[in-house]
């Protein structure tokens, strides 16, 4: 009797795509137009989800926890900018900033090829193993190609740049055919007065030169994992979401999430049939923020996914973003130390074996300023400067206690935030009044009822066109039982914030506290008409129908 041939187990190989502010109710929208024809045959042959984000909806924040299955506050990268670390100003963050490895770093410990192009607050490349596009790489400068300086460690290795620095589209040659399907009559577009024609140039500029860079690469080079950033659409958001309703800029948003499906389509083309390819947007967009002062990120976000073992056209069950870089090491049989879990329905299996990986050394950022100062060369920081330093570090520590406050670390964020406010100097305009409605809300948590009215107190002096203030000193009677010294500070509360889902939220749990779940169903009503898509509103309004029942049950004994 002959054996039967054992056939050798396919080498895993997956690609990776993040899409920043790719939002899901745009999306729907425009699979139903069929306007996202790789994305609508991504998700009917694959499997596709909701992403709960638990981290302060900032970029850095979120492309780092997605990279290292790690919250914010283990990881330490929350903003863009931070204070440097030898005290001289402040610095784009990067590489030295990060506290817990990527999913690439260990993935290369575990001899696995890796490519990486775009991935935000990375820099420099050259700090990371395998092949490495740091942000930078497609940061234009310059009028013109020709003076555009790239900078010396954003590709690694170094043997890559003079074909990678050829790929690179500059602002200044995105021409007007390019620019037509986005603005059939640019024409009219009066550039002397109006810069979102060059805005639009700009971020189309940079994600070509992403996805140049990543074509490329993809198709040129041996890799196990490929992982690209595009950020073109968070820049559309930001510069076209008030204007859309405009004929001349109606198509821009449309023309974008397609454009950016067309180079979904391409990499999934070179990476070829059999390759596992993920499709990740960690967060949404509110449409219109700018015009409604609101928050312009919102924490919802989605992922696609297909390849061996996942059932085409299923459902996954509800994941985190934290999930993310666990699942992905586990499809290559490995696991590490992370505070996510591994998604069954993209990585079954039971047989793992751990990798770590060091952070690497990075040169001491203070080196050679200790011996500058020694000879004398110390300035002290301008007033200008010091509010810079401060400002920075002040949104650096309300990232960082938002995030333990997510968690319900609430002790520990308000230790974080009540030491940003004593670093704060003496002119009090410089207090970020969202550090103190964070320190309100720990107060709330608390039950620290005559700290919400004193809290709430200096918000209305600092903000009086904002509810903040009103809405905490309602919090705080509530907390007191003192119902009736609580409604006056609602209504004026929810006069003057009706226009933020977030707001609506807040109103609706002090309402809850009250003991009113007639009023707190409206508030959650509300922001859930703001933001369709806002989990905390619809746990909010589940606790008002809980508390309507047993208020009905009570009152028919």
């Amino acid at each position: 009797m002959t054996a039967p041939t054992v056939r050798p187990r396919r080498r895993e190989r997956l690609l990776l795509v993040g899409l920043a502010s790719c939002d899901s109710i745009e999306v729907e929208r425009l699979l139903a137009a069929g306007r996202m024809p790789n994305l609508a045959n991504l998700k009917a042959t694959g499997a596709s989800g909701r992403l709960t984000v638990e981290e302060p909806p900032l970029p850095p924040a979120l492309w780092t926890t997605l990279a290292t299955g790690r919250h914010s506050e283990n990881h330490r990268v929350l903003v863009q900018y931070a204070p440097r670390q030898d005290g001289g100003g402040v610095a784009i963050t990067g590489r030295s900033d990060w506290q817990a490895p990527a999913f690439w770093q260990l993935l290369e410990a575990a001899r696995r090829r890796t490519l990486t192009i775009g991935w935000p607050v990375t820099g420099p490349a050259t700090s990371w193993a395998g092949i490495h596009v740091d942000a930078r790489f497609a940061a234009p400068t310059g009028p013109d190609f020709a003076t555009w300086a790239m900078p010396p460690d954003c590709v690694s290795p170094d043997t890559l740049r003079p074909a990678l620095r050829e790929l690179r589209v500059h602002p200044a040659d995105v021409t007007g055919p390019m620019l037509a399907p986005f603005v059939p009559e640019l024409r009219q577009v009066d550039q002397y007065r109006d810069a979102r024609l060059t805005r639009l140039a700009a971020a189309l500029a940079r994600a070509s030169t992403v996805h140049a860079a990543a074509t490329e690469l993809i198709g040129s080079q041996d890799w196990d994992t490929a992982a690209v950033h595009y950020d073109m659409l968070d820049c559309i958001h930001q510069h076209f979401d008030g204007v859309r309703a405009e004929p001349l800029w109606a198509r821009v948003m449309d023309e974008a999430y397609s454009f950016a499906d067309a180079m979904l389509g391409r990499l999934m083309q070179l990476a070829g049939p059999d390759t596992t390819v993920w499709v990740v947007s960690p967060n949404g967009v509110r449409r219109d923020a700018r015009a409604r002062g609101v928050a312009r990120w919102r924490p919802s976000g989605w992922i696609a996914a297909r390849g061996r073992w996942i059932d085409p056209g299923s459902q996954l069950p509800a994941a985190r973003l934290i999930d993310i870089a666990p699942s992905l090491l586990a499809r290559f049989g490995l696991t590490a130390e992370m505070d996510g879990k591994v998604l069954p329905a993209l990585a079954p299996g039971a047989t793992r074996r751990p990798v770590s990986a060091s952070l690497a050394a990075m040169p001491e950022a203070d080196r050679h300023v200790a011996t500058l100062r020694t000879l004398g060369y110390d300035d002290a920081p301008s007033p200008e400067q010091a509010r810079a330093l401060f400002r920075s570090a002040q949104a650096r520590s309300l990232a960082l206690g938002e995030a333990l406050l997510g968690r319900g670390r609430v002790r520990d964020a308000d230790a974080v935030l009540q030491q940003a406010l004593r670093d704060a100097p003496g002119d009090a305009s410089a207090i970020d009044p969202d550090l103190l409605r964070r320190l309100a809300l720990c107060r709330v948590m608390l039950g620290d009822a005559d700290g919400c009215r004193t809290l709430g107190a200096e918000l209305r002096r600092i903000a009086p066109q904002q509810g903040w203030g009103d809405l905490v000193i309602a919090a705080g009677f509530g907390l007191d039982g003192k119902a009736q010294e609580a409604w006056p500070h609602m209504a004026a509360a929810s006069e003057k914030g009706g226009h933020d889902p977030e707001f609506q939220v807040r109103l609706g749990g002090v309402a809850l506290m009250l003991g009113e779940d007639g009023s707190a169903s409206t508030h959650f009503r509300r922001a859930l008409a703001l933001d369709p898509d806002l989990p905390a509103a619809e746990a909010g309004l589940v606790m008002a129908a809980q508390l309507a029942a047993r208020t009905s049950e009570e009152s028919s004994r």
